[in-house]
């Protein structure tokens, strides 16, 4: 007999939040299913209903976290007219979700770095997404001429994803020794000021 809709869908999400802590505590490779499935407290077979495999649910798990944190981006930046101001929501609200977390961060930071092609694959549609969030704000500065036109929006996104993500990384291999949304600022004021001193 079929579990009704929003059953099947709490079972689901039971199951993927247990994967995120099961990958994050023990490794993708170390971590089986029958781990996740005690995580979650079902039957291994139950498991099976869900998801084919280890992989499926790594993969499963990743679009799940990211969709999530990209409906609260898109709140929090709509919000904002102001495409700097829109960009500063996203690396806070980026910053305290891996904060509030730190389970989640890990399994964001570290388990997903895999070399399986078709992991990497699998997971790109939601990290462009992500990446189109800043593009747009970045284009969107550009055309009202609060950022340079002539640097390229990819460089721009390129280099504030990446200062995001050495911050969460840092963060998390250093035993999280100071708020981590504090950081955004600094971040911001680099990637949109640079590091020059202003001629006198």
């Amino acid at each position: 007999m079929a579990q009704p809709a929003d059953r099947r869908a709490e079972r689901e999400n039971q199951i993927l939040r247990a994967a995120v802590r099961a990958f994050s505590q023990h490794g993708y490779h170390d971590c089986t299913v029958a781990r996740v499935a005690r995580e979650a407290g079902v039957a291994d077979g139950t498991l099976y209903l869900y998801f084919r495999s280890k992989e499926d649910l790594l993969v499963s798990a990743f679009r799940h976290v990211l969709e999530g944190i990209l409906d609260r981006l898109d709140r929090e930046m709509s919000a904002a007219a102001d495409p700097v101001e829109r960009l500063r929501r996203l690396v806070e609200l980026h910053l305290q979700v891996m904060e509030d977390d730190p389970e989640l961060a890990s399994f964001l930071q570290f388990q997903l770095r895999q070399p399986d092609p078709a992991i990497r694959r699998a997971i790109s549609d939601p990290l462009r997404a992500y990446a189109r969030r800043i593009e747009r704000a970045v284009d969107d500065g550009k055309a009202s001429g609060v950022l340079r036109p002539e640097v390229p929006t990819r460089a721009v996104r390129r280099v504030l994803f990446g200062a995001i993500d050495e911050t969460v990384s840092a963060w998390l291999l250093h035993g999280r020794d100071s708020p981590l949304r504090a950081r955004a600022g600094p971040i911001l004021d680099i990637v949109l000021n640079g590091v020059r001193a202003p001629r006198t």
